[in-house]
């Protein structure tokens, strides 16, 4: 196990939900963490829940490219260096493709994929200076599609492929990692699309869009992202789903079969 002591890790959408879990689980390794959201109070009220030593708060919202530049210059300048970044700021969302328009599109790439861009841009050279580690908070969405979640699934395809040339050239001593989880569990799991989902099926507004997934507790995820950066793992990705993908890298209409016949179920 990596020695956390010393170390900084910064997360986007860190203030609720996951962020705040995976701020947790560093902080109780000894890390500091820089908590970045747009929202103050949230972070204080984060802060306080962590304790007040080892935490930083960055009030910032990371789709102003210029904010999340300097947000990452702020930890940088306040701890001294900088060893993990964790993109997990997002949304999701349950709609009619049908109905889609291109402002859904463009809200989901700006917030679920250009956010990530832009913070690992602005934060490539310290965490180049100390061998450290990116943290693209993906879905199983980044790697197959599922009714419902167009303008999602687009965004995080897209995600996954900036991981991917993050591998192939960004600098190679940093660690690039893609976390590709089912459905994370979640107080309001399966009413919280309930006014998205109207006029769409019953299976819609349950978690996953009512993909067959056993939902994953939060501080778990978390500890598999500690687990794979001290591996330096390039993907987090569930056992099960490697056989929707292996079936469509075999023949995309294989793949849809396989994937229609368990909506079906």
């Amino acid at each position: 196990m990596s020695d956390w002591k010393n170390k900084v890790v910064a997360i986007t959408g860190g203030s609720a939900g996951l962020g705040l879990v995976i701020a947790r689980a560093f902080h109780a390794r000894g890390a500091t963490v820089a908590l970045v959201a747009r929202d103050a109070t949230k972070l204080d009220k984060a802060a306080s829940d962590l304790g007040s030593e080892r935490v930083l708060t960055i009030t910032a919202d990371v789709t102003d490219e210029h904010k999340a530049a300097d947000a990452m210059n702020q930890i940088v300048d306040q701890a001294g260096r900088l060893d993990v970044l964790v993109n997990n700021v997002g949304k999701s969302v349950r709609i009619d493709m049908m109905k889609t328009t291109l402002d859904d599109y463009r809200s989901f790439m700006e917030i679920n994929c250009l956010t990530a861009i832009g913070c690992t841009y602005a934060a490539l050279d310290a965490l180049e200076k100390t061998s450290g580690h990116v943290v693209n908070v993906g879905s199983l969405s980044s790697k197959t599609a599922w009714p419902y979640l167009a303008p999602y699934t687009t965004s995080k395809f897209a995600l996954a492929a900036f991981n991917h040339h993050l591998r192939l050239e960004g600098p190679q001593n940093v660690h690039y990692m893609l976390v590709c989880p089912g459905p994370i569990k979640r107080d309001d799991a399966g009413v919280r699309y309930d006014e998205q989902t109207k006029d769409l099926p019953e299976s819609a507004r349950k978690p996953a869009a009512g993909a067959k997934l056993k939902g994953m507790e939060p501080a778990e995820l978390a500890e598999l992202i500690i687990r794979g950066c001290e591996k330096r793992q390039l993907e987090i990705l569930p056992f099960k789903a490697r056989i929707v993908l292996m079936a469509n890298a075999l023949s995309p209409k294989l793949g849809d079969w396989y994937l229609k016949r368990k909506m079906k179920k």
